[in-house]
């Protein structure tokens, strides 16, 4: 396993930036562009830029689209955006890069808050109020026209995804919690269960695990997930290639996101689950927590969280 960092911008790729990344001890990075940019040239432009500075691009993913929603909801571009999607793969296939993130109408009320951890900013969501916000659309969804629309969606893009050999990694949906007139179906490892056995179990067909959703999610009994039991589920079939590693301080339905070091999911108990199957992908921060009136600015709480993270994987490996 390798420590990485998600997030980043073509134009944050700056030479200064790239050496203080290799400081912190960042081996490789995931990349996200825009649609309207995402040209073949422009592709090997940032891997060009990345592995010139001596790390590795795990991935590009497309910021603006990676939601799927008129996928997702089947709106009268979702043929299209299928279409752009396969290219886009072909594309990353041309350039050597192996691995792109989707999700599955994960938008809306992604926060209702804020709150203060140690003195830093932190997001913070409560799904009565976000129930407040109404409908997004004029049709309220149910869950199996999501379903449907995804296997119409998989029909496409996991024949696309082995045939590139580029790996789908599926993020779950954040907040993991129906609203706005619009389900959230991957709100559980049951769902991501489901998913995965309808692509065959291929590593192209996998999950970026974030930690941080799963936590949020409410379980079967209302107390939350088996995070361990789900990392070890998936990243023993292969399905794992990136873990986002951050902390909350309980699930659904209120939560705040902390430090990495004082929520309620034991990490290092994770980081060994992934050293004993031998993860051989990406383990990265996640949201990290912005200063309020401080000398530490967010790229300090950013090398925090990657230190903290190395420090878990290099005890993972002992």
């Amino acid at each position: 396993m390798r420590l990485g960092l998600s997030h980043q911008r073509p134009e944050d790729l700056t030479p200064e930036y790239l050496a203080y990344l290799r400081q912190v001890g960042v081996e490789a990075v995931e990349v996200r562009t825009l649609r309207e940019r995402a040209t073949l040239e422009h592709l090997r432009e940032i891997k060009r830029t990345v592995e010139s500075a001596g790390l590795e691009l795990h991935e590009i993913m497309l910021n603006d689209f990676y939601n799927c929603e008129r996928i997702a909801t089947w709106q009268d571009e979702a043929e299209d955006d299928l279409r752009f999607f396969v290219s886009f793969l072909e594309d990353l296939e041309r350039t050597g890069i192996t691995a792109t993130t989707y999700a599955w109408h994960t938008g809306g009320s992604y926060q209702t808050g804020r709150g203060v951890v140690r003195g830093c900013d932190t997001r913070s969501f409560d799904l009565n109020l976000a129930g407040e916000h109404g409908n997004v659309y004029e049709h309220t969804f149910t869950a199996d026209e999501l379903w449907d629309n995804y296997e119409r969606f998989l029909a496409v893009m996991q024949p696309a995804a082995v045939r590139t050999g580029v790996r789908m990694q599926l993020h779950p949906n954040d907040p993991p919690a129906d609203h706005a007139g619009v389900p959230r179906i991957f709100s559980s490892t049951a769902a991501f269960r489901r998913a995965m056995e309808l692509g065959g179990n291929t590593s192209e067909w996998g999950i970026l695990f974030c930690v941080g959703t799963w936590a949020e999610m409410s379980g079967a009994d209302g107390h939350g997930e088996n995070i361990g039991a789900a990392l070890a589920e998936f990243t023993g079939k292969g399905l794992v290639h990136q873990v986002h590693l951050r902390n909350i301080d309980s699930p659904l339905p209120v939560f705040s996101e902390t430090l990495p070091d004082n929520g309620y999911v034991n990490l290092g108990a994770l980081v060994r689950i992934l050293a004993e199957a031998q993860f051989d992908g990406i383990i990265v921060p996640d949201h990290v927590p912005i200063p309020i009136d401080s000398v530490a600015d967010q790229r300090t709480m950013e090398a925090f969280s990657l230190g903290y993270i190395r420090a878990l994987m290099q005890s993972a490996e002992v």
